[in-house]
């Protein structure tokens, strides 16, 4: 009898799984479809506060003042927080699909729980983000510049979010390789952050001296990416 499975044939591929055909295994995970239909109904609850928010989010990429002008109306503020709460999901997903966030420890696991890790990967992200600021002078939700300076990010944050998943969509629509589209994503995800970090350190430098805008750049925002950008690269 045990002569009978001493000639079997290995039938897995013994290679890794190319972009596209990890693709597939993506949108064939349950877990994974049942969270694109959670980001399409968020998707259209918000889509009537984003587009209220267009003009102001745009003219805060044009124009760093706009974010304290975006920040003293007290609704718009509110709004822009909600908004991108939600379109955190959407970012969860590009990030999860596209492999912007893909540590070996996370590959490891079964296409079920990747998402999840990718979700915990950058709210940890906002986590020590946050955690950072309650040390700090801009701490306060009663100060308007304090709330600037914590909340800016959100604005470029649904800025970015929505230039990729359009981005995502039609490159995906022309059936562009993963890895090409992955790539461009990355490049229009650095864009935005440096874009953000002009905007951060004009902001900063309209009310603190040269040292403390450097001070507080690096400690609250280029330490919590450098941190998520080691992580992602485990």
């Amino acid at each position: 009898m045990p002569e009978l499975f001493k000639g079997g044939i290995l039938e897995m591929s013994t290679s890794p799984l190319s972009a596209d055909a990890a693709g597939r295994v993506w949108a064939d995970c349950l877990v994974n479809r049942l969270a694109v239909m959670l980001a399409i109904i968020l998707l259209l609850i918000t889509i009537t506060d984003i587009i209220r928010l267009a003009p102001s989010l745009l003219k805060c990429f044009v124009n760093w003042k706009t974010n304290l002008e975006l920040e003293h109306s007290v609704n718009a503020a509110r709004t822009r927080n909600n908004v991108s709460f939600f379109m955190g999901v959407i970012t969860c997903l590009i990030a999860d699909r596209w492999g912007l966030v893909a540590p070996s420890f996370k590959l490891a696991l079964a296409p079920g729980w990747q998402l999840a890790v990718t979700a915990a990967i950058l709210f940890g992200f906002m986590l020590l983000r946050y955690l950072l600021y309650l040390v700090t002078r801009f701490r306060s939700s009663n100060n308007e510049f304090a709330n600037t300076v914590r909340h800016s990010l959100f604005n470029y944050h649904i800025l970015l979010t929505v230039f990729a998943l359009v981005s995502a969509l039609v490159l995906a629509g022309f059936c562009v390789p993963d890895a090409t589209v992955r790539a461009i994503l990355i490049i229009e995800s650095v864009l935005f952050w440096l874009k953000y970090l002009v905007s951060y350190v004009q902001i900063l430098g309209s009310r603190c001296n040269s040292l403390a805008t450097i001070l507080y750049l690096c400690a609250l925002e280029i330490l919590p990416i450098g941190i998520l950008v080691f992580v992602c690269t485990l």
